[in-house]
């Protein structure tokens, strides 16, 4: 985090845009899609300039980068103030792809036990367990 970041125009927008959406991930091109769609008529923000500032944003810890499942591309999401995320695991839903934290003692018991039993140190901060949660698992049981 040494550099000074400067409030743009695009860097605003990514942050907004993320930020209203705090439980959902999104690919480099779905957040330049979105942020173009807001821009008005005159200068447009290009697409190297959101890649750019999508990986200062992961430094300055404001977004968090996951490799995306099956593929070398990444999602990105939105950190929330006081929501740190390196004590404990996450989920995602296959269904409708919302991020799930997963905070509480049996989380932290699962990584102590990894740690201590099997010598093997989890990046919590960067942990996914896949599966579905509760309202798609309803969805589909109703056939909806």
């Amino acid at each position: 985090m040494g550099q000074l970041s400067y409030n743009t125009a695009a860097r605003e927008a990514i942050i907004g845009f993320m930020s209203e959406n705090p439980d959902r991930q999104f690919k480099a091109e779905e957040i330049f899609r979105e942020i173009i769609k807001k821009q008005e008529n005159g200068k447009k923000t290009g697409k190297s300039t959101v890649y750019r500032l999508l990986s200062k944003l992961c430094d300055e810890e404001i977004l968090r980068r996951y490799r995306e499942d099956n593929d070398m591309s990444y999602l990105y999401q939105f950190i929330e103030k006081d929501k740190g995320c390196s004590g404990h695991l996450h989920m995602k839903c296959s269904g409708c792809g919302r991020v799930y934290h997963l905070e509480c003692g049996m989380s932290e018991e699962l990584l102590s036990h990894v740690m201590s039993d099997h010598g093997f140190q989890v990046d919590a901060a960067v942990s996914m367990l896949y599966g579905e949660c509760s309202a798609c698992n309803q969805k589909n049981k109703k056939g909806i």
